[in-house]
């Protein structure tokens, strides 16, 4: 039963329900003397029955009761518990375990519904005789509840002969785990472990990393991938909103205007197509071999395609395709499936980068 200080937290706690009653008060606070095994109050037994009542409260601090029941002597029999209560707010559950007078567990109560007035656990002891040590406590860390314990005792036949031992304390009841309050901006704290996963809204400590993949920082890091689109990193690239928002102000000019490079928005993405004459022809076996007098110097390399002209319009020669085969700095030398004749006639290419 609760003192005067566990009636104030009790009325306080179950009331208004506050949080912090849950979470601050230890389970044993305010509790009395029956809130031990060796100060079990007794429940007097009137023709095999008896009864008890009280509070036990998680939140204010008297979290269990003890209760003894002493069966008659030398009288074994069934032993029945019945525990109902009434919560303060739904959903709040009571428990009860019952012990021998040597701190063994005997039983663990079970569940057996809701009553006319709140909820109802019980069990019983086939073949009781002696003492018998009753904890009724509060299951979690919110918990709370009216109760009242009903012992129903049925004797039957046998003589009772119990050796006198020293009563050891049963292991205390484990307190629960206090919930951890999950990490937000309002009670962010870098030194908090729940916090190591969460980016606050601003200004995050410098590399923090829930805020990998996040831009929380003002202004913003050119470091961090996910801040590209309000800053450009250096060196510049083309995967950043900002640096392709003025490429001419983060990309340095092209080298020249036939410069290739992927990387430099400045430069084209294809080299321009070469217009030139063919210098020299030649046949080998059945191939006819043309030089042009182009090559690296002109950015031509292996992959370009080139196509005769018909005469000196800018038209192209049927069956005029030219296989680049080789690329010198200064010549570039291709075949041809046309007759020397043919070419001869039509000596002016026309070459063709690859599209990019």
């Amino acid at each position: 039963m609760l003192g005067k200080l566990a009636a104030a937290a009790l009325g306080f706690c179950i009331v208004f329900a506050l949080p912090a009653c849950e979470h601050n008060v230890p389970q044993n606070a305010n509790t009395g003397a029956d809130g031990k095994e060796k100060g079990a109050r007794p429940i007097t037994l009137d023709n095999g029955e008896g009864k008890a009542k009280g509070i036990v409260t998680y939140p204010g601090g008297d979290r269990v009761d003890w209760k003894l029941v002493e069966l008659p002597e030398k009288q074994s029999g069934t032993l029945d518990f019945e525990l109902k209560w009434i919560p303060p707010r739904p959903g709040l559950q009571l428990n009860f375990d019952v012990f021998d007078e040597w701190g063994t567990q005997i039983v663990q109560s079970k569940k057996q519904g809701k009553g006319h007035h709140g909820k109802i656990r019980t069990a019983q002891i086939e073949g009781a005789r002696g003492k018998y040590f009753i904890r009724i406590y509060a299951v979690g860390r919110g918990d709370a509840g009216k109760y009242t314990m009903t012992v129903d005792f049925k004797p039957g036949e046998g003589d009772v002969d119990w050796a006198k031992v020293d009563i050891p304390d049963p292991p205390k009841l484990a307190a629960v785990p206090v919930e951890v309050e999950p990490c937000d901006d309002t009670n962010f704290d870098s030194k908090k472990r729940e916090c190591l996963s969460f980016c606050p809204a601003a200004n995050p400590p410098p590399g923090w990393p829930g805020c990998r993949g996040h831009c929380n920082m003002d202004p913003p890091d050119p470091n961090n991938q996910a801040c590209w689109d309000k800053v450009c990193p250096t060196p510049p690239t083309k995967d950043s909103k900002m640096c392709m928002s003025n490429p001419k102000k983060y990309f340095p000019p092209c080298p020249t205007p036939t410069t290739i490079d992927a990387d430099n928005p400045n430069c084209p993405k294809n080299a321009p197509p070469v217009t030139t004459r063919v210098v020299d022809v030649s046949v080998q076996g059945s191939e006819v071999l043309v030089t042009l007098p182009v090559g690296a110097d002109r950015g031509i390399t292996t992959d370009w395609h080139g196509s005769l002209l018909r005469g000196d319009s800018s038209d192209t020669l049927d069956g005029g395709d030219i296989t680049v085969v080789r690329v010198a700095q200064k010549q570039t030398l291709g075949k041809v499936r046309l007759t020397a004749d043919q070419v001869n006639h039509n000596l002016r290419v026309k070459l063709t980068p690859p599209a990019r």
